[in-house]
């Protein structure tokens, strides 16, 4: 597994991340990871890696160290990261959030609705009830959104509620100290890695003697 930190490319200043690659010829699915607080905490560096011994390639920028106003910007300097490394299939990405992050991580599936395929949302602030359905309207990924137990956040429901009018499909988990490991794995399988189509095989009509097919 490669991994370092980097500086990508952005419109006034270079951006830091901590990327985690697997090993192998890939391409890999993407993975966008935004922790909290600032910088690259261990914790971080260790999802990014526990993420890539999976198989994903994993971009966790350090989206703290910029202003709020900034942060659309960055977001496609990230996504134009994964669109120029050869190591990524960024035809589907995923986006997962801690904290503050899982709030971004809900606005950035919203703003890049056609590249996210999953967005999973942990312990967030919760979004108001207008920024809430206008994230739900826009979505176009399969959400994940957990709460801790005994640190429920002053919106929850609101967020919810939003999902089910706009008729997303989302799922909720309340968890105690980690969010559901095997969970999460599912989510970003059956988004990331859909199964291919099954191939149809033609019938052959009985008796039929010029083998076409029905």
């Amino acid at each position: 597994m490669a991994e370092a930190q980097i500086e990508i490319p952005g419109d006034e200043a270079h951006l830091e991340a901590f990327v985690a690659c697997p090993d192998g010829p890939g391409p890999s699915p993407p993975v966008l990871l935004l922790g909290a607080p600032a910088g690259f905490p261990l914790q971080v560096q260790r999802l990014a890696r526990r993420l890539s011994a999976q198989g994903y390639y994993v971009l966790a920028p350090d989206w703290c160290a910029r202003r709020a106003l900034d942060r659309r910007e960055d977001a496609e300097a990230w996504f134009d990261h994964l669109a120029a490394d050869r190591r990524t299939d960024d035809a589907r990405v995923a986006v997962l959030g801690f904290g503050e992050g899982a709030d971004l991580a809900l606005r950035l599936a919203a703003w890049r609705a056609e590249r996210i395929a999953a967005v999973a949302a942990f312990g967030g602030q919760g979004l108001g009830a207008a920024a809430a359905a206008d994230v739900a309207q826009r979505l176009n990924a399969v959400i994940r959104v957990g709460y801790p137990i005994g640190r429920p956040s002053a919106r929850i429901g609101v967020l919810e509620t939003a999902l089910a009018l706009a008729g997303a499909d989302f799922e909720v988990e309340i968890y105690e100290d980690q969010p559901d490991w095997a969970g999460l794995l599912d989510l970003l399988a059956r988004t990331l890695r859909p199964p291919p189509a099954p191939a149809i095989a033609a019938r052959i009509a009985p008796g039929s003697t010029d083998g076409r097919p029905i």
